[in-house]
Parts: C-alpha cells; sequence; structure tokens
C-alpha cells in the first residue's frame, strides 16, 4: 500500500512539472511521457501481444485460451462492446440505470432493507443501516476537511464551533446563548419545550452521547 501511494505521488509530481511520468526527463511531446519513453512502451506492448497470441492466449486479459482466428476471447470482447454501446448511448444507459435504481430503492425500502448496502436491515426510523450512515458521514467528512464532532465533544470542543465548551454543556458560551433564543421564540411549542431538556446540564456518570 505504502509503495502504490508513493508511486501515485510520484507520478503526479512529475505530471504537475511537466516530466515525463516514467523516466522523469522533461517532455519532448504532448503527453504524459516523453518520445523515448514512449517507443519502449509501444515496443513492449507489442511484443506482449505477440507473446500471448503465439500462445494462443487473450492479449488483453491474459487468461483465457483463444480459439481459432481469435484474437481476444468472447469475454473480453463482450466488454469492449457493453463499454462501446454504454459510451455511444450514455443518456439511455443513464436513464435506464436511474431507473434501476429508483426501483431497488423502493423495494429495499418496503423489505426493510438498508437501500445503501441492500445486505443489513435498515435502523429504525431510517433506510440505512448505521454501518452505511457512518461510512457514509465519514466520506464527507474526509472530503469536506472537516473534523468528527464528537471528538470535538470528546476534547472539550464546542460541537458547532473550535471554542471551548461552556461548563456543563456541549457547546460554547455563543452557541449557548444562540441556542436559548432560538428556543425561547418557540418555548410554547412541544418541540421547543424538548429542545430546552436537551440543553439542559449533562448530569455526572452520564455519557455523552446516547
Amino acid at each position: 500500500m505504502a509503495t502504490n501511494k508513493y508511486q501515485k505521488a510520484l507520478v503526479e509530481r512529475r505530471k504537475s512539472n511537466g516530466l515525463c511520468i516514467n523516466c522523469g526527463s522533461p517532455l519532448d511531446r504532448a503527453g504524459l511521457r516523453c518520445k523515448k519513453c514512449c517507443e519502449k512502451r509501444n515496443k513492449w506492448t507489442r511484443e506482449h501481444r505477440e507473446w500471448y497470441l503465439s500462445h494462443k492466449i487473450c492479449p488483453r486479459c491474459g487468461k483465457n485460451d483463444l480459439m481459432g482466428n481469435e484474437t481476444i476471447c468472447p469475454e473480453c470482447r463482450a466488454k469492449s462492446t457493453n463499454n462501446s454501446l454504454r459510451n455511444r448511448d450514455r443518456e439511455t444507459y443513464n436513464a435506464y440505470h436511474n431507473q434501476w435504481a429508483k426501483s431497488a430503492y423502493q423495494k429495499r425500502k418496503e423489505a426493510g432493507i438498508c437501500t445503501r448496502c441492500g445486505k443489513r436491515e435498515a435502523t429504525p426510523g431510517y433506510v440505512t443501516c448505521a454501518i452505511c450512515r457512518r461510512r457514509d458521514s465519514e466520506k464527507k467528512r474526509i472530503r469536506l476537511g472537516t473534523s468528527d464532532r464528537r471528538e470535538h465533544v470528546e476534547q472539550g470542543l464546542c460541537f458547532f464551533c473550535d471554542n471551548p465548551v461552556k461548563e456543563g454543556y456541549k457547546v460554547c458560551e455563543k452557541h449557548y446563548q444562540m441556542n436559548i433564543k432560538n428556543a425561547e421564540k418557540g418555548r410554547e411549542t412541544e418541540a421547543a419545550k424538548e429542545y430546552i431538556k436537551l440543553m439542559k446540564k449533562i448530569p455526572l456518570g452520564r455519557r455523552k452521547y446516547e
């Protein structure tokens, strides 16, 4: 894994600096490789293909045997055809996929199965399982470059920002006052009453997350 990460970083660095991704020399042609490396790569590709064909092996996958005058196996030919049709009629393919996705979503929802993975039971009150929701949250957090809010509270920081929490609460003084004002606006409603309860001090000995 470390080697793959290093190689990817090296390739990206050479690409951004206008260098050949193979040898690191300055590019002397349009593309990702210099002329010398292109010639080596093309020569290797030809020899690789000829060797597989001479041994009656599919040069595309390098696994399946060839029959008669075949140059690629039926499996690779089918994949190539599907890719061509899909690229040729992308809108039709997308429409078909969207229809399938909606149908699968509805069926899983009615069956009480997670609409994301289709394997585990959905958590009561949700259409997805806890594992998929946790993965989605983690992906979103990484994509946005934000920290885990649960870690904030554990470290004594406000749930909404990076300021220290008000003593006995999960939020800082600023957000505490904001929440109080929001609660006062709808004090007569049941939702506001429940919200005020959540803002009360956390009793000692209780977990912060329930």
